[in-house]
């Protein structure tokens, strides 16, 4: 383990993708919809979890951002990420070709192929051109007058957060946070943290009391009716995320063994993102969620729900291990 690593970035990494894991539980699993009539403590629960892990992928991105600032471009590790998507894109399509009863059809072949010009990972696509323009972004944050800095973050947050959120209004194409310039957005953010050393201007205290609130206040004001504000660009949300992100900095120790497993498991999150979120486990298998813990009792659900989360990041993790295993014998090989 390189002693450079950040332990309480790599930390956040983890976390973010366990949140990221609860996002598609809830939602793709069918519980939000099914709670949404009930307004009771089954509601109130996982409503409040979509609320605090909402900003799972905005946290990803400020990560890039933070990280990115002072890093190269490297041809050879976006061929690398490349390689790692094509793994599980033709990996997972001939699984399901072999075994499904429901066939895999031509576009699926297509889109395992090809899967960053057509989208099959939405994230991924994105993340690909953004890193293009991030040598140009680094450039520009390193260059401007530091006191520059924290105004233009306020200016972009009132202008691409704030205002489209309350008047519910995406004319510059933002895309409710699926789109690059919403990425370019939070890398700057990320990068502008890293500049201007933020992250030891707050005590721990201090920010856990803002995420409760934030995550408070994104889940009574889409209780309420407000939906815009459950989005990646909803200012509550991304507040909360950068304030998560803020606090996981200030992590710098844990124990011997719970760092090295931080250590070995957090270089293996993006596989599980790749492997839980390919469009055929996601369209054929999340969605039976709901029907494996429906008309339980609410202490029931409430910790199934969390091992859900947690069993698709395990699978996926182990999974992406093997992976990463293989492809350094067959490196070997070469």
């Amino acid at each position: 383990m390189k002693n450079s690593r950040h332990l309480g970035i790599e930390f956040c990494r983890i976390l973010a993708m366990l949140m990221i894991c609860n996002l598609h539980v809830l939602g793709m699993g069918g519980i939000l919809e099914k709670v949404s009539t009930q307004k009771n403590l089954y509601y109130i629960f996982a409503n409040s979890l979509e609320a605090f892990s909402y900003s799972a992928v905005n946290i990803y991105i400020l990560i890039s951002g933070y990280v990115g600032l002072n890093s190269k471009f490297s041809y050879k590790k976006m061929f690398s990420f490349w390689l790692q998507i094509i793994f599980y894109t033709i990996s997972i399509t001939l699984i399901f070709a072999f075994f499904s009863k429901l066939s895999v059809n031509t576009s699926d072949w297509f889109s395992a192929f090809t899967p960053i010009s057509h989208g099959q990972y939405w994230y991924m696509s994105c993340y690909f051109a953004l890193m293009l323009v991030a040598p140009f972004l680094n450039q520009a944050i390193l260059t401007i007058k530091q006191e520059l800095l924290l105004p233009i973050v306020i200016g972009g947050f009132v202008y691409f957060s704030i205002i489209p959120t309350i008047f519910k209004q995406d004319s510059l194409g933002l895309w409710g946070g699926y789109s690059v310039l919403w990425m370019i957005l939070l890398y700057m953010v990320g990068a502008i943290i890293n500049r201007l050393e933020f992250a030891n201007r707050f005590k721990v205290w201090q920010v856990a009391g803002i995420i409760i609130l934030l995550t408070s206040l994104t889940f009574l004001l889409h209780s309420l009716g407000y939906d815009q504000w459950r989005s990646y660009i909803s200012p509550t949300v991304v507040l909360q995320g950068i304030s998560i992100f803020l606090l996981c900095l200030n992590l710098k120790n844990l124990p011997f063994t719970l760092k090295k497993i931080v250590l070995l498991i957090s270089p293996l999150t993006l596989g599980v993102y790749l492997f839980h979120v390919h469009p055929l486990i996601f369209r054929r298998i999340l969605p039976n969620i709901y029907s494996l813990i429906d008309g339980q009792k609410f202490v029931i659900f409430v910790i199934n729900i969390l091992l859900m989360s947690l069993l698709i990041f395990i699978v996926g993790a182990f999974i992406e291990y093997l992976r990463k295993k293989l492809f350094i014998f067959i490196s070997g090989k070469l």
